[in-house]
């Protein structure tokens, strides 16, 4: 099996920390290595560098190469431009395809998550490998939630199918876009829920057949690429038939569209955290007895449930605030009810849409 990272994103819900061109990924922004470099160790624990490849921008090679030094060079698939995830995930797996043909890719969303169960990882992973390698379909890691996430994705589960390797399998219901809070508190009481973590299993030429299927431009666009790999005519063909994909998720693309027969699912505790948006951080960290988060040089006096963060470099004060975000760097200071930091990509829009692109 050939591990996947993907690792393309911008992190525009992070913002002001994550920038366009030194995305949340590879910041410094828990503990002494990024979030990036956390899921390469992760991975590798488990996985061969000759074995486990990155999915990013071309902008962002130099980060992935100075960051994953035991990652092959040629194992750096660099898309020219962003294309979403529906481009990202056919590239990638047309890449893995032509190199090893019909060989089962197990496919990590992780450059922005925390997993603490790093064994559960590795064997829900080989679990999920075996499966889609076996029964022909996309085999899903998720995890039960820890509260009523309504900034992620989630996915509702049918009855047991069997076990593998103790690990039980599940049919796959449907999936369930970022719910609002009355929605999401529903999908958390239920065992029948799981949040949608992003990590998945299969075989490259199945997950191809379904672009062939619900996507045919992109397919074809794909074959071409493919096509042209190791050739001379490799980077010609991928600078003009990858603009070309049209910009979507492969949620909405190819996942959306399944059947429940083509996919299966494993619950599992991860000990899992999402930090995609600054809500997200708040509720993956560890808070104080008055439930606030302060990754900051900061005084707070009578504030509670709010997150505080700062690169170091001034004081912050916070004085009778309750459920509120601060976020400060050197040119930008985010201010934000707890709750609506999902939100900031509009405050990005409306920054961009004024021509303040020094600040993005």
């Amino acid at each position: 099996m050939k591990a996947v990272i993907f690792c393309g994103g911008v992190g525009t819900r992070l913002w002001p920390m994550s920038r366009e061109n030194f995305p949340k990924q590879f910041l410094l922004m828990i503990g002494n290595k990024s979030i990036f470099r956390q899921t390469i160790e992760r991975v590798l624990k488990g996985f061969e560098p000759e074995d486990t490849f990155v999915s990013t921008g071309a902008e962002f090679a130099r980060y992935v190469i100075e960051q994953a030094p035991e990652i092959p060079q040629k194992n750096i698939i660099l898309e020219p431009v962003r294309r979403d995830s529906l481009g990202a995930v056919g590239y990638a797996t047309a890449y893995v395809h032509h190199y090893f043909p019909h060989t089962v890719m197990a496919a990590i969303w992780g450059a922005d998550h925390l997993v603490d169960n790093v064994d559960m990882f590795h064997k829900a992973l080989r679990v999920a490998g075996k499966v889609a390698g076996e029964e022909r379909v996309i085999c899903k890691v998720d995890t039960r939630p820890i509260y009523p996430s309504t900034d992620n994705g989630w996915v509702e589960i049918g009855k047991p199918i069997k076990k593998v390797d103790g690990l039980q399998i599940y049919e796959f219901i449907r999936f369930v876009e970022k719910p609002n809070l009355e929605v999401a508190k529903q999908l958390f009481r239920s065992f029948e829920y799981l949040v949608n973590v992003g990590y998945m299993a299969w075989n490259t030429d199945v997950m191809l057949s379904l672009y062939k299927r619900y996507q045919p431009q992109v397919y074809t666009s794909l074959q071409k690429i493919e096509q042209s790999m190791g050739t001379d005519q490799e980077q010609e063909v991928l600078a003009k038939e990858y603009p070309g994909i049209e910009k979507d998720s492969i949620d909405y693309g190819i996942f959306e569209k399944l059947k429940p027969s083509d996919m299966r699912v494993i619950p599992t505790d991860l000990g899992w955290r999402d930090i995609g948006t600054w809500d997200l951080l708040y509720n993956g960290m560890s808070r104080d007895s008055t439930d606030n988060v302060v990754q900051a040089d900061a005084h707070i006096v009578d504030t509670k449930g709010s997150l505080i963060w700062g690169n170091g470099k001034r004081l912050i004060g916070v004085v009778g605030v309750e459920d509120l975000i601060v976020v400060d760097t050197n040119d930008a200071l985010l201010i934000c009810s707890r709750g609506r930091s999902g939100d900031v990509k509009n405050l990005l829009k409306l920054l961009k849409d004024q021509g303040k692109k020094e600040v993005l």
